[in-house]
């Protein structure tokens, strides 16, 4: 049988919904430990963090969100540690390049 046209579309989007969900989760673990960071440059990190969020939010490119949400989740053990905060914290329960 064939599938109708709009059958992939609704998945993507979904999929994507899906992206959204887990990249703002990822987007406020970020921001709430970065705002523990023990570090004069605290507000410039943040703003930092928030500006480059911002400037990606319109990616759609599944590889390349793939890649981004890694570096994004690198930061945040990076944040982390440098915080003093256990790297085995359920927030970082965080799976990346599955297919579903």
């Amino acid at each position: 049988g064939s599938e109708a046209p709009t059958s992939s579309g609704r998945a993507a989007r979904h999929t994507s919904s899906m992206n959204a969900a887990q990249t703002r989760s990822l987007y406020r673990k970020i921001l709430r430990t970065a705002q523990r960071w023990p570090s004069v440059k605290r507000a410039k990190v943040i703003a930092e963090i928030r500006s480059e969020f911002r400037e990606n939010r319109h990616v759609d490119d599944p590889e390349k969100v793939r890649a981004l949400t890694s570096e994004a989740h690198t930061g945040l053990i990076t944040l982390r540690s440098q915080s003093g905060l256990s790297s085995k914290s359920t927030d970082l329960d965080f799976k990346f390049g599955e297919h579903g």
